[in-house]
């Protein structure tokens, strides 16, 4: 898989990690068969949405939250990269090694464990995304049974993800209930 620049010397930042990512993500798709790497960048648009004065690094993270689990990358990669600390562990935190059989709330249970706020900030942008009206109805053509039991899985994960940063679920679920299109152009948006 190709990387861009692993000799760069300067912190990147949202644009560079924005290419990164689409680079990364090239061919891959989601359920529905759309490019995959429209998901990262909904994910951080949602970040600034719920969160508006989050850091940078935090979108960063968001942008980066399935390069390690997806595209063969290690938070070595990101440390030669320039990544900040604070990115690479959310990152690290977000990411479920393949291996583990745990179920989703128990890994859930692990991330509030942490304590780490903006890992669980971006967890919940992910769900956010993950039940985006046109994923799920695009889901739920495919494959119902697994449209439903994802459905529940995100809905509890932010149920409890909310409750353990002191954010209101509803307003979060009312937030992708208003959410754009999903296959609208994120770069309009600030991220």
């Amino acid at each position: 898989m190709p990387h861009m620049g692993f000799e760069q010397t300067t912190k990147p930042d949202i644009d560079y990690t924005v290419a990164w990512i689409k680079q990364l993500h090239a061919g891959q798709t989601d359920h529905a068969g759309k490019p995959y790497a429209n998901h990262p960048q909904r994910v951080a648009h949602n970040i600034r949405r719920v969160f508006p004065d989050c850091s940078d690094d935090v979108v960063m993270a968001a942008l980066l939250h399935d390069v390690i689990e997806d595209c063969g990358i290690t938070a070595t990669d990101l440390k030669q990269k320039n990544y900040s600390p604070a990115c690479i562990e959310i990152v690290s935190l977000v990411t479920k090694n393949p291996q583990d059989e745990r179920d989703y709330q128990d890994v859930i249970d692990d991330l509030i464990a942490s304590g780490n706020r903006e890992a669980m900030m971006v967890k919940i942008a992910d769900n956010m995304d993950n039940l985006h009206p046109e994923r799920a109805k695009a889901l739920d053509r495919i494959d119902p049974g697994k449209a439903e039991i994802l459905g529940q899985r995100y809905r509890q994960s932010i149920e409890k993800l909310c409750h353990a940063i002191g954010i209101n679920k509803d307003r979060v679920f009312g937030l992708i209930k208003a959410a754009p299109s999903a296959g609208h152009e994120i770069q309009e948006a600030r991220l």
